[in-house]
């Protein structure tokens, strides 16, 4: 009789073991799955966030671009403001610069409207004090010169359109020359811009 109910007693601890193990795997199980669940969550909600601040980034940084070309259109030229003149001659390969204040119909006007008044001029630079133009022209600059020996003085051609015309005579004798310097008037001293031409007649003066 005692084994029956030993035999009976150790069944039962058997069972209820079992129970006891499947009813706690089932636990851990559908624990797991809340957790997975959570975690999935809160990766569509965090992908949600970055991809919501990555918008309102870009909506600002559009909000800039069109702010920054909204103020670039909006510069206006001030009466202080600077002009030069670039005028680039093809066949000489020389650029004269000619620097002046603002035409006074060209206050107040954005580069747009500038562009239209010189529509032949190319726009270097714009900003509200100053302002570049550049053009190309067709001959020389204008400013090429020949310093020749004539009847013992210093004469001083303009080349136009390649022909010498006379420009400027001058006092400077050629008798105390070194005959370096005189068989340079003899040939022909070729001299470009109005600036290196007073230097050198200062030289020889």
């Amino acid at each position: 009789m005692n084994k029956i109910i030993i035999t009976l007693v150790t069944i039962l601890i058997i069972l209820i073991a079992i129970i006891a193990g499947v009813w706690m795997f089932n636990n851990a199980k559908v624990a797991d799955n809340t957790d997975t669940n959570n975690l999935l969550s809160n990766n569509i909600n965090l992908s949600e966030k970055v991809t919501d601040e990555c918008v309102e980034e870009w909506e600002e940084m559009q909000n800039d671009l069109n702010t920054i070309d909204t103020t670039a259109n909006d510069v206006k030229l001030s009466p202080n403001c600077s002009f030069t003149f670039q005028k680039h001659y093809l066949v000489c390969d020389h650029t004269a610069i000619e620097y002046t204040n603002i035409p006074q119909e060209a206050v107040n006007k954005t580069e747009e409207e500038l562009q239209q008044e010189y529509s032949d001029w190319k726009v270097e630079k714009f900003t509200e004090n100053e302002v570049i133009l550049s053009k190309d022209f067709d001959g020389e600059c204008g400013e090429h010169y020949v310093l020749r020996n004539v009847d013992g003085n210093v004469v001083v051609f303009k080349i136009v359109n390649g022909i010498e015309e006379e420009y400027e005579k001058t006092d400077i004798s050629v008798d105390y020359m070194t005959e370096t310097d005189k068989i340079s008037f003899e040939n022909g001293l070729k001299v470009y811009g109005k600036q290196n031409l007073s230097q050198i007649l200062e030289d020889f003066e």
